[in-house]
């Protein structure tokens, strides 16, 4: 028989046919071939089909996919079904590792990027672009610009409320005073030294900014403190108005702004004390703003007033909280070790102190200047101020988010409602730009978190505003005569 006659055996195959492969373990392109196999690897064994038939030609690793999809087109079918599965397990890994190879090839030829798939590379994704702000328009006179000679603020009107059995045209127009807060502080430079004020705000800053973009858990005790480093910050601002935010942004005289340097301008002369300080303030107003300049300018300085009067109140009820709220903190060390009474009461009389004197000097200023002296006269309070008052239709958009938060905040006595804008339109509207916009130490990260302590910034002082004139409104309805007195 055919069968035991080892002379019937195929010419070139090894007597020993563990060698040959299966369908379950397809030859690797990889690795090397057997020198055996160098010559029958086109072959088919005789164990894939039947000895009668004649043997197929398997084409090369590299052309196996073209091969297989030639055998489907011209509908070749081997003589039992069995043979044509082997067959195709065989070469289907052979045709995964050809269609990795031609993907990697197009990825690393091409200079466009790849669609990642399962059997695909790509190239790595290119980080974001660098957001743009301030706008385009910088000549505008609402483009916000730092100058501490020369402050820009926006006079953002309050919506006219809808009380019941008076006319809103009896209702005064009164403004929210805004201007964005200064940039974060940085370290002085190597060898210069740092004030003792300065040093203690910026730390506190760092801290501020640690613990908003800490991830700790809550029962750690990092994410204990930084929860309480975030409440302690949220009350301090709390403790202060919307306008006394604006006073406190007002630049100071020279000699109020560096109390620790004032010993080493006397050792140098008398020259380097005249510096100048705040020259002019720019205030920017919606173009719809019915009523003069002289009345904008009478409604700047009784705000002025009112804010002043009530900074001297808080400044004595902070100084004289003062002991009790270190008492507590002292108390409570071993409950609450982080204290915050005394942080939060601290910047109460701080703020509040500091607001009641800018007020003063900037109404003395104006005051001055309303007289018709000459310009080189100065005052107790410094030179005179220059105001200037600039419509702009671009503060449209403030109007409209006040407008939006006092709707939210009593939507029977504001019952008109406006689609609020988003911080980010407001900000690019008024021109605002991250303090260390260019240059070569331009830091992305920080870009980032100074914007977005502006939005956080403006949304609060827009929320403060809403609670204060809803809380007006409310007493001028009960008693518009003493209501018009604050």
């Amino acid at each position: 028989m055919s069968s035991s006659n080892p002379e019937a055996q195929p010419t070139g195959l090894p007597n020993d046919t563990s060698q040959i492969p299966t369908s379950g373990e397809p030859p690797s392109p990889h690795t090397s071939q057997p020198s055996h196999l160098s010559d029958t690897r086109n072959q088919v064994p005789s164990e894939y089909g039947s000895s009668q038939a004649p043997y197929q030609q398997l084409p090369p690793y590299g052309e196996a996919a073209s091969w297989q999809t030639s055998q489907i087109q011209h509908g070749a079918e081997y003589s039992d079904t069995k043979t044509s599965e082997n067959v195709l397990n065989a070469i289907e890994p052979i045709i995964d590792e050809v269609n990795y190879s031609n993907a990697l090839d197009k990825a690393l030829q091409s200079s466009e990027e790849v669609p990642l798939q399962s059997n695909a590379l790509g190239p790595p994704a290119l980080p974001p672009r660098r957001p743009s702000y301030g706008g385009e328009d910088s000549s505008s006179p609402a483009h916000y610009t730092r100058d501490p000679h020369r402050l820009i603020a926006y006079l953002v009107p309050f919506p006219k409320p809808s009380v019941k059995d008076v006319d809103s045209a009896k209702i005064p127009d009164r403004f929210l005073i805004y201007t964005p807060p200064p940039p974060p502080l940085s370290a002085p430079p190597e060898g210069e030294k740092e004030g003792y004020a300065h040093k203690i705000q910026r730390k506190w800053e760092q801290e501020v900014r640690e613990a908003k973009f800490s991830d700790a858990k809550v029962a750690s005790w990092k994410g204990v403190k930084s929860r309480a480093t975030k409440g302690i910050n949220w009350a301090m601002g709390s403790v202060k108005g919307s306008s006394l935010d604006f006073l406190n942004r007002v630049p100071a005289t020279s000699k109020e702004a560096h109390p620790d340097t004032e010993h080493d301008e006397k050792l140098e002369g008398e020259a380097t004390k005249k510096t100048v300080g705040l020259e002019e303030m720019v205030l920017v107003y919606p173009s719809s703003v019915p009523g003069s300049e002289d009345e904008l300018r009478t409604e700047f300085v009784n705000s002025m007033l009112r804010t002043k009067s009530k900074a001297q109140r808080d400044a004595i009820i902070a100084t004289g909280l003062m002991p009790v709220a270190f008492g507590i903190d002292v108390l409570a060390t071993l409950v609450w070790p982080f204290g915050g009474l005394v942080e939060i009461d601290g910047v109460w009389a701080f703020a509040s102190l500091r607001g009641a004197k800018t007020a003063r000097s900037v109404t003395k200023r104006l005051n001055s200047t309303n007289s018709g002296d000459d310009t080189d006269s100065k005052t107790d309070s410094g030179p005179q101020l220059k105001l200037t008052f600039t419509p702009s239709s671009r503060l449209d958009i403030m109007s409209h988010y006040l407008a939006a938060e006092c709707h939210k905040r009593d939507s029977k006595l504001f019952p008109q409602y406006i689609t609020p804008p988003i911080e980010s339109d407001v900000i690019s509207a008024i021109g605002w730009a991250p303090s260390q916009t260019g240059g070569e130490t331009r830091n992305w990260e920080d870009e980032q978190w100074e914007l977005t302590e502006v939005k956080d910034d403006f949304r609060n002082v827009m929320h403060k505003g809403a609670k204060e004139w809803d809380k007006w409104c409310k007493a001028f309805e009960k008693n518009p005569e003493k209501a018009l007195k604050k």
